[in-house]
């Protein structure tokens, strides 16, 4: 969010992470770059959000681990790779921290998010995800290429604090911008 504000939902229902730093608004351009990197395969495009996301976390406390959202099986053999991972270790990368990129696991195919309410998201993603390693006591970032309601991210969140991780952040490439407010 611009000024580090907190949105009005998050307000009334506090989410699992910490805080999420974006590197871009999800709406043009960027938004048809992250369509090319994630169904194109255009893995430049990937290179250059990465890039760009380590840049809008440059400044802030280093995490001590790095993670991706994970992508199902079944995506990964639709698309090739998972999204998440590729700007993950491109953000690393530049900023010298370690990645785990099996820590953890989409175990359960879900329907993809788009279209989807915030409470459809949620229960979509319920059960989807498991943890593979000790994050007690630790720090860590969770990258993923969009955010919207920020549920992927809460889910994700929730399964660290459960297994101990002392602080949680999301690292997006893009965030959905909240609507205007109306008059």
């Amino acid at each position: 969010m611009p000024e580090a504000r907190e949105c009005a939902d998050c307000l009334r229902d506090p989410p699992a992470f910490d805080d999420v730093t974006a590197a871009f608004d999800y709406r043009f351009p960027v938004d048809r770059l992250v369509r090319r990197f994630k169904f194109s395969a255009d893995l430049a495009v990937g290179a250059y959000l990465g890039t760009a996301l380590a840049r809008a976390v440059d400044a802030l406390p280093r995490p001590d681990l790095v993670l991706a959202s994970p992508a199902s099986a079944a995506r990964i053999r639709e698309r090739g790779f998972n999204p998440a991972l590729v700007l993950a270790r491109h953000a690393a990368r530049r900023l010298g921290l370690r990645i785990d990129a099996r820590a953890l696991a989409k175990v359960r195919h879900t329907p993809p998010q788009a279209g989807l309410g915030r409470e459809d998201r949620q229960q979509n993603l319920a059960g989807a995800f498991a943890l593979s390693r000790t994050v007690a006591g630790l720090q860590g970032a969770v990258v993923d290429d969009v955010m919207t309601t920020g549920a992927t991210l809460n889910a994700l969140a929730s399964l660290l604090r459960e297994a101990g991780a002392k602080r949680v952040s999301g690292w997006v490439a893009a965030r959905t911008p909240e609507p205007p407010a109306e008059d």
